[in-house]
């Protein structure tokens, strides 16, 4: 059964539509960024699966400790 990815599922995540949608797009820029090809419905998707608005940051915060790594690494 595929999953439905209507206004109704997605609520609550965000306090309104605004907020989801710089959501999404902050995403699709960190994709993009990443160099991951990305459409719609995967936004929505992984938006789904990670519901807190803050995750685009979690993820730079991420990439920042692997960078870190990999540069003490190097040395």
């Amino acid at each position: 059964m595929p999953t439905e990815l209507t206004n109704e599922s997605l609520r609550g995540i965000c306090e309104n539509n605004f907020k989801l949608a710089h959501f999404a797009i902050d995403l699709a820029r960190y994709y993009i960024h990443a160099g991951r090809e990305t459409h719609l419905k995967d936004l929505i998707r992984e938006i789904k699966k990670h519901p807190n608005p803050h995750y685009v940051e979690e993820l730079r915060e991420i990439d920042a400790i692997e960078k870190r790594a990999t540069e003490q690494e190097e040395r």
